[in-house]
């Protein structure tokens, strides 16, 4: 063991433990009105136009901008660029659909998607669709973040801490973040941390590019050494034109409909937040994953050689051309990245799972004290499930995440959105439309199967639109609830 060893470790754990600090000196200073499930989940929906980019930008860059994306970009070239050019579907979605839900949800005090459903089509049954799809896929996703965080503070340690042990580290401050801070909390917390992921992987980038002789020098020796980096379908044939086509829908409709994404509409205090959280995220996305990442990545590929896990692209970067003292300080970024996005994704499946699983018909004649006390035992239940299922991770965290997670998410997508513009859209179409395209998904993909060359995701994405509009046109019809309650 080593001094700078025990030196890294210090600088990661007491980055963790300064934002405890952080959100105690918020909680102090709080008012001591009694405590509810709008001010612990909701933020009591007033985070403003400075914070709420902020946390948009912290909530959607995981441990995936300093590992999972540099990984890619090592492994599939420029390909994974798909990422950026889909974002702005993100933003769109962000600026029209979160502002309308927004209206809504203010009006009617929704605080997840399951709720709006159930309102909407008066059905049971979507409200805990929607909430099984939301926290399945959300736990598998929360799951490789803890897997994530662990790996960086692995590496940057030089083996000191135990992967297991790192899980524990990671869980025990999530848990503390949560379960104090609540919204607010986390949304305070993610201002930092996204100033500070934002500054890492830059750093990062620049580390990189040095050893290599700067971007020019970069590009031009992957393409003496590596072309097929800078060309799509990529060295391993990935992104073929169906693949590369799929993402276009995956990705913007997966991340937004990630609870921690989709929820930071409803914590918005104006439309003036709104639009600046939209404006945010190509402006992130760009900076990180057009840029920093894809040097660091390609970099990776001229100075490391063959990987066993190409995650670990930027740690070992980071260890093998910057001093101990800079690794530890661009990890530390990296566990920032991780545990913002941790923390957004603990709270909101504790959010569906306690709200509108545990105590449905409860909630309104629980006492705030008893809601809360339930709600924090959730937060444990949750964190140490999610812990669990990292300790055998798989060794490429992305794709379980845009296989897993995004595919599953998007299937709320078409129900949701044709809910929200079309008046006649009915409870047995998006039911049917939903069920289908997640049953297809899935068993697709246990039985790998891509019929006509096709991937899953693509059959039942577009069969649950077709479903819900063919359904709705057979029995759609015009509701006075729906068109005063909904359409003002």
């Amino acid at each position: 063991m080593s001094s700078i060893q025990v030196f890294s470790f210090i600088i990661i754990v007491g980055y963790l433990a300064s934002l405890i600090l952080i959100i105690y000196n918020k909680k102090r200073k709080e008012s001591k009105e009694k405590e509810s499930a709008e001010s612990f989940f909701m933020a009591s929906r007033g985070v403003n136009a400075v914070l709420l980019p902020l946390t948009m930008i912290a909530a959607m860059q995981s441990t995936f901008a300093f590992l999972g994306a540099p990984g890619m970009y090592y492994t599939h070239g420029i390909s994974y660029m798909v990422l950026i050019l889909s974002q702005v579907w993100v933003a769109l979605m962000v600026l029209y659909f979160g502002n309308r839900i927004r209206i809504l949800a203010n009006r009617y005090n929704y605080i997840s998607i399951g709720e709006y459903m159930e309102d909407r089509f008066q059905s049971r049954y979507l409200n805990i669709l929607a909430s099984v799809i939301s926290v399945t896929m959300t736990m598998v996703f929360l799951s490789m973040q803890y897997v994530g965080n662990a790996r960086a503070m692995q590496v940057v340690t030089g083996g000191l801490v135990p992967y297991n042990v790192a899980i524990l580290i990671g869980v025990i401050f999530s848990l503390i973040y949560v379960s104090v801070g609540g919204a607010s909390g986390v949304v305070l917390i993610d201002a930092v941390q996204a100033v500070v992921l934002m500054i890492g992987i830059v750093i990062a980038a620049v580390i990189a590019l040095v050893p290599v002789g700067g971007i020019q020098s970069l590009f031009q020796k992957t393409l003496e050494t590596a072309p097929e980096l800078l060309s799509r379908p990529g060295p391993k044939g990935l992104y073929a034109n169906k693949y590369w086509i799929m993402q276009f829908i995956v990705l913007p409709f997966g991340i937004w409909f990630c609870p921690h994404i989709w929820a930071r509409s409803l914590m918005a205090k104006d439309k003036k937040a709104i639009a600046m959280s939209a404006i945010s995220i190509p402006v992130s996305q760009v900076l990180i994953y057009a840029f920093s990442t894809l040097f660091v990545g390609l970099a990776g590929h001229q100075l490391l050689g063959t990987l066993d896990a190409a995650d670990n692209v930027l740690p070992l970067m980071m260890k093998n051309y910057s001093n101990w003292l800079v690794a530890a300080i661009i990890m530390a970024a990296a566990t920032a990245a991780g545990m913002s996005t941790i923390n957004s994704m603990l709270l909101e499946v504790t959010k569906i799972v306690s709200q509108d699983l545990v105590l449905y018909k409860k909630k309104d004649t629980v006492s705030d004290a008893e809601n809360m006390r339930v709600t924090r035992i959730i937060i444990v239940v949750i964190a140490v499930i999610s812990a669990a299922i990292a300790l055998k991770p798989p060794a490429t965290l992305v794709q379980v995440v845009q296989d897993v997670a995004y595919t599953g998410l998007a299937q709320l997508a078409p129900g949701f959105i044709l809910s929200l513009y079309w008046k006649k859209v009915s409870r047995q179409g998006v039911a049917a439309g939903m069920t289908f395209g997640i049953v297809t998904l899935f068993a697709l993909r246990i039985l790998q199967l891509t019929p006509m060359g096709y991937p899953g995701f693509m059959w039942a994405f577009f069969g649950n639109i077709i479903i819900t509009v063919g359904l709705s046109l057979m029995n759609g019809e015009k509701d006075p609830r729906v068109e005063e309650r909904f359409f003002f």
